[in-house]
């Protein structure tokens, strides 16, 4: 977890917000209808309720970004008992925002979903646990590796399936430090169930990712143990999640994909400008219900991790990393190539 005096402000600078798209880059599912009401085009996009992610995204739709590009959006709930990939043929979606390893395992089953426009370039997690835990925390000065070793034999509250990618990426990161013997508990994705699991003692820690670490810190309702990114290689040295897009979305509709990845790294720019953090605010508060101080400490603690950037380099290391770890496959062999689409349009 980063300490208050290392905390990245990220909306000093624009340029520290948002790389420039190069590129705006599932198989089954199609949405209820491409044409929304005025020749608009409409995109089902599936997401998690109350994440940060979703601000950019809120962002675009407010100022007419989307419009202006003729698309419609029709907003979709993650599923949390679903894989990614298969969230988007459930809620037949359009396009998610999954991680590399949810990515890679819905290609090998047999997904041709791809990636078209980038997310965030790290998994921002955030491990915590109930307030007077005698667990170590880099805050109070233990390393990474103390903190995870001391997860042995404890339940860890998780944010998806076992079996998942982002299940299998923390194992990978137990592994690291020696750990293997861990009881892992699906939460699913939201933060309700995680703070009322880390409440009632039914986990002894759990995964947070913004907002819901912002809530625990401003409530002061949990104790933060460790920010993975700033531990485990896992996390650290590869690329989080980003926007992907069925086949057939990728496919037969090319300009809209551009044009969501286009609106969104405006949104982006918006939210970077200093003149229009309130505005920033007001949404944050409004589409995830969180209070002004909480939103406050997620405008500055997460988005210089966002970028609509796919950066090739990083992805490649990801998805050879993921190969050697375990969490995909070698054959048949996940590439930048296979698993990202630059739509035309």
């Amino acid at each position: 977890m980063r300490n208050t005096t290392q905390i990245r402000i990220a909306l000093a600078s624009t340029a520290l917000l948002v790389a420039v798209a190069t590129a705006c880059g599932g198989d089954s599912g199609e949405s209820p209808t491409a044409q929304g009401g005025g020749g608009a085009e409409t995109v089902r996009v599936m997401m998690y309720p109350a994440q940060s992610y979703r601000l950019p995204v809120m962002i675009a739709q407010q100022q007419g970004l989307f419009e202006k590009r003729g698309i419609t959006l029709d907003v979709a709930e993650q599923p949390a008992n679903l894989q990614g990939m298969q969230g988007l043929s459930a809620t037949k979606s359009d396009i998610g925002i999954v991680t590399v390893g949810t990515l890679g395992q819905g290609w090998q089953a047999g997904s041709k979903g791809a990636f078209f426009c980038g997310g965030i370039k790290v998994l921002q997690t955030t491990l915590m646990a109930p307030v007077g835990s005698t667990l170590p925390s880099t805050q109070d000065g233990a390393t990474w590796q103390e903190v995870l070793k001391s997860l042995a034999g404890k339940k860890i509250g998780i944010q998806t399936p076992i079996g998942s990618g982002l299940q299998l990426i923390f194992a990978a990161a137990l592994k690291e430090a020696g750990v293997t013997d861990v009881t892992y508990v699906n939460l699913g994705g939201g933060s309700s169930a995680a703070i009322a699991a880390l409440g009632n003692g039914s986990v002894d820690v759990a995964q947070f990712n913004p907002t819901g670490t912002q809530f625990i810190l401003n409530a002061k309702t949990g104790k933060p143990l460790l920010y993975m990114p700033e531990g485990p290689a896992a996390y650290k040295d590869y690329y989080g999640s980003a926007w992907v897009g069925t086949g057939d979305f990728l496919q037969q509709r090319p300009a809209a994909a551009k044009a969501f990845c286009e609106a969104v790294t405006e949104a982006l720019r918006f939210v970077a400008e200093p003149a229009n953090r309130q505005t920033a605010l007001d949404t944050l508060v409004k589409d995830t219900g969180v209070e002004a101080p909480v939103a406050e400490l997620v405008l500055d603690q997460t988005y210089g991790d966002f970028s609509t950037e796919l950066d090739k380099a990083r992805l490649t290391a990801t998805f050879d990393a993921y190969v050697g770890l375990g969490i995909l496959k070698a054959d048949p062999k996940p590439t930048y190539e296979s698993l990202v689409v630059i739509p035309q349009g």
